[in-house]
C-alpha cells in the first residue's frame, strides 16, 4: 500500500479543491477536522454520533432522516415543519414547547400540560387524571357524565330544557320562577294543592 504524505492538497492548477471522484475513507479512530464550511449536495449517512459544541448550531436546509435516538441536552429550535412517523418521547422532567400547530394522529401526555389554543377536531380525548378548565368550556354535542357531577356556587341560566330519567335529589332549597309540572300536569305547591292533588288526582 502506497503512502502520500503532503501538507496541503489542491486541484491541478492550484485554484480550486481536488475532486475525490471514488469517495474519501477515514480510518477509525481518526478525526475529520472542518474549519470551514461543510456542504454536501447528495445523501449523508452517519452511523455513530454527532456531537455539537453548546456554541454550535445544526442548520438543515432539507430534510433530516433519522432511524435511531436523538438525544438534545440543550435546546432545539425548528423553524419548518417538522414530521415525525414515531414516537416522540419528552421525559426526565423535559419541556416541549411549541407556539406553532402540532398535528398528530394519538397525543399521550402523562405530565402536566398548558395549552394555549386547541383549535381544529380531537377524534377522542381522554383524560385519566383531574382536569381544570380555567376559562368557558362550550360543548356542541352530547355531554355524558358516567360518575357524579358536583356543582359548587355555579348558577345554571338560559336552559331551554332539562329532561332527567332517573331520580333528582337535592340537598337543598329548589326555586322555580316558571311552571313546574309532573306528568304533564302543573306540580302542587300550596298545603290546599297538594291535598286536592293527593284526593283528585
Amino acid at each position: 500500500m502506497s503512502e502520500l504524505r503532503v501538507d496541503n492538497i489542491v486541484s491541478q492548477d492550484g485554484s480550486a479543491a481536488p475532486i475525490y471522484s471514488k469517495g474519501l475513507n477515514i480510518g477509525a479512530g481518526v478525526t475529520l477536522t472542518n474549519n470551514g464550511d461543510y456542504v454536501v449536495g447528495g445523501a449523508t449517512s452517519i452511523a455513530g454520533a454527532i456531537t455539537a459544541s453548546s456554541t454550535s448550531d445544526i442548520s438543515l436546509a432539507g430534510g433530516a432522516t433519522i432511524a435511531g435516538i436523538t438525544t438534545v441536552s440543550n435546546i432545539l429550535n425548528v423553524t419548518g415543519a417538522t414530521n415525525i412517523t414515531g414516537a416522540l418521547n419528552v421525559s426526565g422532567g423535559g419541556n416541549f414547547n411549541t407556539t406553532g400547530i402540532i398535528t398528530a394522529g394519538t397525543l399521550n401526555v402523562s405530565g402536566a400540560t398548558s395549552f394555549g389554543n386547541i383549535t381544529g377536531t380531537i377524534g377522542t380525548l381522554v383524560v385519566t387524571n383531574d382536569g381544570t378548565v380555567g376559562g368557558a368550556l362550550t360543548v356542541t354535542g352530547d355531554l355524558t357524565v358516567n360518575g357524579t357531577t358536583t356543582t359548587i356556587d355555579t348558577a345554571v341560566t338560559s336552559v331551554d330544557s332539562l329532561a332527567v330519567d332517573g331520580d333528582i335529589s337535592a340537598g337543598g332549597t329548589i326555586a322555580a320562577t316558571g311552571d313546574v309540572t309532573t306528568g304533564g300536569k302543573p306540580l302542587a305547591t300550596t298545603g290546599k294543592a297538594i291535598a286536592m292533588a293527593m284526593v283528585f288526582g
